[in-house]
């Protein structure tokens, strides 16, 4: 795919018609892949970048998931604002011309995105110069994801400063999703889950009405549980902004305080040395109660429940293996007949009717008895030592709240001797003002701590009634095992999660070593030691030193970022298997001399056939357009013109002109 022409009209900075020839004038087979764009900031090269993205993408160049509504709004802000201000019914273009070989044939494509403020977009595609007017918005857009997968286009078409957020993503989230889209992986677990609601249905429809009665019942309450536990836990994130707000407050009183009060230090000296103590003491038992209330302390607040559910989890155990022990019987009863028979000859028969007629007692009255709760050994054995460590934390709770106490009520004693020491009007106010403060603090922790309490509540609720729906489904799938259908659907399920399983695992085998290639060839010196590991459940990049060292990537600098994020997308994008243009907007911005230099030598001119860059004048300046020059096609400069509001397009760059004569 090469990009030949981009012409706009009325798009954002740009007023009238612009046409812009992006096709590289090659003296060879990639010899020059650059087309490099300058231009201050605000003078249009974003504009470059989001036109050509919409013109490909669509709605899909601002969210997988806006809205219709959004999507015009979002419009509407594209088209020049002076050519609105000279007529409200002016339009904005966008037209893309490219060549793609696409079914084996090497063609001209040109797409058109035309729309005016709060109506829908017209799409048009001309195919060698001849219009395909057979094919709907919706089935040109299609042709276009044929092109530019979603998700591919980010890996390709990209803002050089915000793909540094990358590296910060300690979730794995954009990755995963990245690598899901590359080998289609979303539209597995599409299906899986499609089957999934057919199994649901198809069991619901043949199911009886109280197996339906109670599966609604549970999926109520689930949503219920849901609903409060996420209300609880945004409550919750309020609390957190506040608390990092007085935290802060308390810090700059806490300095004013301190640079205050060298009137009378001397003669509480002592007393501040108590009171440093008695905050870190303070500290440390919050610290030391939060973490015993986030663990199995909540069971404590049940203690009866827990215990009645554990005497009856001991009784069913102990019918089990009772039961098990009369299954083992039964089991050798021929083997002892024959046993008795071959050594007691006359009495062998009658031995063994008399202990028939004993072990018969035990088992007919063990088979009487039936388990309540069905749970695993290795699930009663874990409830059985939360319930133990339960009780441990709520004695620790109980005594840490009791030294709290007794460790507050000495903070507020010693704050009244402060505050009753001589010539300590002014600074009283202060510590008045500060203790304020730390009371409104420490009550927000409070409420803090009771509000994940309560989530937490609400999310085994929400777990429990999870596992009660899948063993209703289960049940309903067992009623209809039998049927073909059934059984080929549970069959594919399983099939498919085999196939993901191993696909992610190759991918993600591959995805490692293009990574480690590209972040080394980007590097410096002395990060070329680095090696990378891709986790294939959370799809998390980690950075390892030669000596097995996980590195933080919150610890690396911008530049480096920056480097990391470039690395990735290098990766992934020669592992979509996609040859597309390359177009990154301040592709420079946050580097050092040094990664800088490897970008221009070692990125740029080796990304793809057509690399478009969009820098400023102090990202690629004379010496790195000198650096870059071979690889160039051609260059541009993006001129604002302050009166007219608007921006053109000349050929040539900053320097240009002046490198040119020097050689």
């Amino acid at each position: 795919m090469i990009f030949k022409r981009l012409i706009l009209e009325n798009f954002r900075v740009f007023n009238g018609f612009e046409k812009i020839d992006l096709s590289p004038r090659k003296a060879g087979v990639f010899h020059q892949p650059v087309i490099l764009f300058g231009g201050l900031n605000g003078a249009g090269k974003t504009s470059i970048l989001t036109a050509i993205r919409l013109a490909l993408l669509g709605k899909r160049a601002v969210s997988d998931a806006i809205s219709k509504k959004d999507y015009q709004a979002f419009l509407a802000e594209q088209i020049n604002r002076t050519a609105l201000t000279t007529d409200e019914s002016a339009f904005a273009k966008v037209t893309l011309v490219f060549t793609y070989t696409h079914q084996g044939e090497h063609k001209q494509y040109e797409i058109s995105r035309i729309w005016q403020k709060n109506s829908d977009e017209q799409l048009t595609l001309i195919v060698n110069g001849i219009p395909d007017n057979t094919l709907t918005t919706d089935q040109v857009q299609s042709f276009l994801n044929e092109i530019v997968p979603p998700g591919i286009g980010d890996l390709f078409f990209f803002d050089g400063e915000k793909i540094a957020d990358l590296a910060e993503d300690d979730t794995g989230t954009y990755l995963k999703e990245a690598v899901q889209r590359l080998l289609g992986i979303d539209i597995l677990n599409r299906l899986s889950n499609d089957l999934e609601i057919y199994l649901k249905d198809k069991g619901s429809k043949a199911a009886d009405k109280d197996t339906l009665n109670k599966i609604k019942a549970v999926e109520i309450e689930k949503l219920a549980a849901t609903n409060e536990s996420k209300k609880f836990q945004e409550n919750a994130e309020q609390l957190c902004a506040r608390l990092a707000e007085l935290k802060r407050d308390i810090a700059k009183k806490e300095l004013i305080v301190h640079e205050n009060d060298g009137a009378w230090a001397s003669n509480r000296a002592s007393a501040n040395a108590k009171l440093e103590e008695l905050v870190k003491k303070k500290q440390d038992l919050q610290a030391e109660l939060k973490s015993e209330v986030n663990g199995t302390y909540p069971l404590a607040l049940a203690w009866k429940s827990m215990q009645a559910l554990l005497n009856q989890l001991k009784s069913d155990q102990k019918i089990k293996q009772a039961r098990a022990f009369s299954n083992e019987l039964i089991d050798h009863l021929d083997g002892l007949r024959k046993h008795l028979s071959a050594n007691l000859e006359k009495h062998g028969d009658e031995a063994y009717n008399e202990m028939q007629r004993y072990f018969g007692q035990i088992i007919n009255k063990t088979a009487m008895q039936m388990p309540q709760l069905d749970i695993t050994d290795g699930d009663f054995a874990l409830l059985e030592a939360q319930t133990t460590d339960a009780r441990i934390a709520k004695s620790n709770v109980d005594r840490l709240n009791e030294e709290l106490v007794k460790v507050q009520t000495e903070l507020d004693l010693l704050s009244i001797r402060i505050e009753r020491a001589p010539d300590a009007e002014a600074l009283n106010k202060l510590y008045q003002n500060l203790r304020e403060l730390e009371q409104e603090r420490d009550a927000l922790s409070r409420k803090y701590i009771n509000l994940m309490l309560n989530a937490k509540t609400h999310k085994q609720i929400e777990l429990d009634c999870a596992k009660r729906l899948e063993k209703l489904y289960a049940a309903l799938k067992n009623k209809h095992s039998a049927d073909k259908a059934t059984l080929r659907v549970e069959q594919s399920q399983n099939a498919l999660a085999e196939f993901k399983e191993k696909l992610i695992r190759l991918r993600v085998t591959q995805l490692e070593q293009l990574f480690i290639d590209a972040y080394r060839k980007l590097a410096r010196k002395e990060d070329l030691k680095f090696s990378a590991k891709i986790d294939v459940k959370t799809f998390d990049v980690n950075l390892v030193d030669s000596a097995g060292v996980t590195i933080n990537r919150k610890s690396l600098s911008a530049g480096e970022k920056q480097i990391f994020a470039f690395a990735i997308l290098e990766a992934l994008g020669k592992l979509s298997g996609r040859v597309l243009p390359v177009v990154v907007d301040t592709p420079l911005g946050r580097l050092d001399s040094i990664h800088r230099k490897k970008l221009v030598r070692n990125y740029f001119p080796e990304a793809s056939e057509q690399v478009i860059l969009l820098s400023t004048d102090t990202e690629v300046d004379e010496d790195f357009y000198q650096a870059l020059a071979p690889k160039i096609s051609h260059a541009f400069e993006i001129e604002f013109d302050q009166q007219t509001r608007s921006s053109t397009v000349k050929e040539g760059y900053f320097w240009q002109d002046k490198i040119q004569e020097a050689v």
